[in-house]
């Protein structure tokens, strides 16, 4: 099994070392925003190590 990283890092992480760096490659001049919304323990940082086994893993939506 992963090591558990709470799900906010994760999305952090997933945010800064991938999505980032395509849009701005991408679109440079794109203004947009990233969120961690909607349901799921992860957004309001009560996930815990046993949220691994549902729907865990990193997300986030993007608004332009």
């Amino acid at each position: 099994m992963p090591i558990f990283i709470p799900g906010v890092e994760l999305s952090r992480r997933f945010y800064e070392e991938i999505v980032h760096p395509l849009l701005v490659e991408a679109y440079p001049e794109l203004a947009y925003a990233a969120a961690l919304i909607g349901p799921g323990s992860e957004v309001l940082g009560f996930d815990s190590e046993m949220s691994m086994d549902h729907d865990w893993g990193p997300r986030l939506f993007i608004y332009g």
